[in-house]
């Protein structure tokens, strides 16, 4: 089994294949815990790593939830949403490119992007209930994002 201790922190459930992935077709409140601040990873159908992110980084403890970060990731809106802008422009495009048939229509490529993340892709978390989540979860993603644990996310992984 491979090591996923980051600063004391045990990271199995991001990684470790016995952890199932939650599908993004499922709604997130029936996962997520209603407070606290998380840090996930997500995965293709193959099981490739393609992106790290955080949520519940609210200034106030007691105000910080990961739900609607994960709405939002699901909605496919690429508008303010980096993930979905990511995803949209990594996977949907050159499939419309392939295909050679688009046509503009409002709404179209926000509705392609969900679809496609609500079809592909899975999450894993790990949760995190204390005053200083905030910090933990930022140092954590650098890490992953930097390679640490032998992955890089494919999306938004650091050179």
């Amino acid at each position: 089994m491979t090591n996923y201790m980051i600063d004391g922190h045990d990271l199995s459930k991001l990684f470790d294949e016995q952890y199932p992935t939650i599908k993004f077709s499922e709604d997130p409140k029936d996962h997520l815990p209603p407070r606290g601040s998380i840090i996930y990873t997500v995965f293709d159908r193959g099981g490739k790593f393609i992106y790290v992110g955080i949520a519940g980084i609210q200034k106030l403890p007691d105000k910080r939830s990961s739900i609607s970060r994960m709405m939002s990731h699901r909605s496919g809106r690429r508008s303010g949403d980096q993930f979905c802008v990511y995803v949209h422009d990594v996977f949907v495009i050159p499939e419309l490119v392939k295909e050679g048939s688009y046509a503009p229509s409002r709404g179209l490529l926000d509705r392609l992007t969900k679809e496609y993340i609500q079809e592909n892709l899975s999450y894993r978390f790990c949760s995190f209930q204390t005053d200083d989540s905030i910090g933990i979860v930022r140092s954590l993603e650098t890490q992953i994002k930097s390679g640490c644990c032998g992955l890089k996310p494919y999306l938004n992984g650091l050179d």
